[in-house]
């Protein structure tokens, strides 16, 4: 399994012009944005979140409108170019002061035992060469109570799927576009569950909602 992971398209890889061309498929993705923004019903204790694999700061910005709350956002990504890019966004924004901007690998994060409220993440899992040791890694770094959601793709879902759940919070047809492109390289579902399974951490669990599988839980 981690030997077909490390085949896809790494996020390393996401220099210009590779990374223009992501952030511009991102950029018809905002509705899909703003939707787990609200789904996520951040209570008001949470003051601090991190966006992991976040790129070039669309959820990271659509956190910070949700939730005034949010002291500090941190977006964080492996490539360099994506988290110049989220910076700009989240100055641009207005929210330069909420949000900051990390050059980070999953695996292996800078942040202390117990730092943030939150994490959350979205279609950045199937680009995780080690999946067991990323969670992990942001179990370590999650406070007690805290909350985990990963988000992504599975099963490589077909348009039609697709299209009707875009379809259900607003989405244009180039917004289901855009989710089935990025959905190719996604993980099978059993896949997923040996992921969580293998990663140990008891309060992690697996929900289906349409073509999006969403891995977390609260911390205990």
């Amino acid at each position: 399994m981690i030997s077909r992971l490390k085949e896809t398209i790494t996020p390393e890889g996401l220099f210009w012009p590779r990374s223009a061309l992501y952030s511009r498929i991102a950029s018809v993705m905002e509705p899909a944005y703003r939707h787990i923004a609200r789904q996520l019903a951040l209570p008001p204790n949470v003051k601090t979140v991190l966006d992991i694999g976040g790129g070039d700061g669309r959820l990271a910005v659509a956190l910070a409108k949700q939730y005034p709350h949010l002291s500090m956002i941190v977006t964080a990504d492996i490539s360099k170019d994506m988290t110049d890019r989220a910076r700009k966004r989240a100055e641009k924004s207005g929210l330069g002061s909420r949000i900051t901007s990390d050059v980070s690998d999953v695996h292996n994060l800078g942040y202390g035992d117990s730092y943030f409220d939150a994490i959350v993440s979205f279609g950045s899992m199937h680009h995780w060469r080690d999946p067991v040791t990323a969670l992990r890694e942001l179990d370590r770094i999650l406070k007690p109570q805290g909350i985990l959601t990963v988000m992504d793709g599975f099963d490589k879902p077909s348009f039609k799927i697709i299209k009707t759940t875009v379809s259900g919070f607003g989405g244009s047809i180039w917004t289901s576009i855009a989710y089935w492109v990025g959905s190719h390289q996604v993980l099978r579902y059993s896949e997923i569950a040996q992921i969580v399974e293998g990663s140990g951490i008891g309060y992690i669990s697996i929900l289906c909602l349409g073509p999006i599988v969403i891995v977390g839980g609260t911390k205990d």
